[in-house]
């Protein structure tokens, strides 16, 4: 009897180890095709990711020829040549903007980012729309400069400012000097107020003095839609990129006229936005602009675009911004102009970039 008992025992340890080894194998197996199924997906998903939701190339060419298109600037989709994130604090920048929007900082921030030597960038909010505001002074800049290649003599010209005939919007930021009635100004003096101490005194002299044709050339040449006189929200942070981009590549300006526009941004005289989140010596051409419009009177908008020159290597940076404190829209753009500083700074130190931008 205990003979008996005892295989009875027997098999029945051999049918646990049996249903045991079954067990085992079947969970290897759903283990083994639950990771398939998880490769097939990333997979599926890396590859809908990089063919399908990449932004195209942005290539702009003058226009009006019969036999030519010169090709004036190139853009390759964000992410190009290092898989899609090709800068590594990208995420942080993101989280910081997110950060300043729910604080109640400003209602609406985008942000433009390029690495100019060669590398990569990334825009943030980017299909937010802004009025350009003061900014669109760059372009009535870039008007007179063009004439000055073909004829240098008109910088010399003179216009007397009287308030009467040119219509000046009302300054939100009152600039440390501006046009006086009845007094005489050559177009290079008038640049000079325009682009150091954001003068709308001379932007409407100058801009007057412009053709609508000259204006839509130099817009279609760049391949922006926005007007320098009109008050709509019409412009993005990507979409208005592209006017510092040909500047510093003097692509559309010759060498010289593109080297006298960058030296005119960088002596503008807005200290509170990007140039207060920089280090000390470091230099900055740029442009900023402030609007509130009579739709919306206590919304106010605060960009500024610019070229930090690192002394590891330039780039671009551009922050628009909607809100209703002028404070704490200006400390916005410095928080975010540190961030980037700092992080760019970073990552040349560890090579990041540099590599990003041989690939």
């Amino acid at each position: 009897m205990d003979y008996i008992f005892h295989c009875y025992l027997n098999r029945e340890n051999t049918c646990i180890q049996v249903l045991i080894a079954m067990q085992t194998k079947i969970k290897l197996y759903y283990f083994l095709f639950s990771s398939l199924l998880i490769g097939v997906g990333w997979c599926t998903h890396v590859l809908y990711d990089h063919y399908f939701t990449q932004k195209e190339s942005r290539r702009v060419r003058i226009g009006g020829y019969e036999f030519i298109s010169p090709l004036i600037d190139v853009e390759l989709p964000e992410g190009y040549g290092v898989r899609h994130e090709p800068i590594p604090f990208k995420y942080k920048i993101v989280e910081l903007v997110n950060q300043q929007i729910k604080s109640g900082n400003s209602f609406d921030v985008s942000l433009y980012f390029r690495d100019l030597s060669d590398g990569p960038w990334f825009s943030i909010n980017d299909n937010v729309k802004y009025n350009p505001a003061s900014m669109m002074k760059v372009p009535v800049m870039i008007g007179w400069l063009k004439r000055a290649e073909k004829d240098p003599t008109v910088l010399q010209l003179k216009f007397t400012f009287d308030e009467k005939k040119y219509h000046t919007p009302v300054f939100k930021i009152a600039p440390e000097k501006s046009l006086k009635n009845g007094f005489s100004y050559s177009v290079d003096e008038l640049l000079s107020y325009m682009m150091r101490f954001s003068d709308n005194n001379a932007m409407a002299v100058l801009y007057s003095e412009l053709s609508d044709a000259e204006c839509k050339y130099i817009l279609d040449s760049m391949d922006v839609a926005s007007n320098p006189n009109s008050d709509q929200d019409s412009i993005t942070v990507h979409g208005y990129s592209g006017f510092l981009r040909i500047l510093y590549n003097a692509s559309f300006l010759n060498r010289a006229m593109s080297e006298k526009a960058l030296k005119l941004m960088s002596h503008q005289d807005f200290s509170h936005g990007i140039a207060a989140g920089l280090p000390t010596g470091v230099k900055l051409a740029s442009k900023y602009g402030v609007v509130s419009t009579k739709e919306n009177p206590d919304t106010i908008q605060l960009h500024e675009f610019g070229i930090v020159y690192h002394p590891k290597g330039p780039y671009i940076l551009g922050i628009m911004t909607r809100g209703n404190n002028l404070n704490k829209q200006s400390e916005v753009i410095k928080s975010l102009s540190a961030s980037v500083y700092n992080s760019y700074d970073f990552a040349l130190s560890t090579s990041t970039l540099k590599n990003a931008g041989k690939k």
